[in-house]
């Protein structure tokens, strides 16, 4: 069954919401970060420095308001067309 999730980008004292995605299964969702590199190389989120990681959080398991709240931050940050 097919589930949201949400990246994150995390560092040593910082955790920025990236996007919001789709996928079938948790090993699915592990892939993300990889494919989105391929397809939107131009995102520089997903570029990691020194001790950074990508966090991946099921949609069922995250807490509602820090959905709706990464959600937003996602829409705040990206440019309109």
């Amino acid at each position: 069954m097919t589930k949201s999730y949400l990246l994150y980008k995390c560092g040593a004292s910082t955790r920025t919401p990236l996007t919001t995605f789709s996928a079938d299964n948790v090993d699915e969702a592990r892939e993300a970060p990889t494919w989105l590199k391929r397809k939107h190389p131009d995102m520089a989120g997903l570029i990691l420095g020194p001790g950074e990681f990508f966090e991946i959080i099921e949609k069922d398991v995250c807490d509602p308001e820090e959905w709706t709240a990464a959600v937003r931050a996602i829409a705040a940050a990206t440019p309109d067309p």
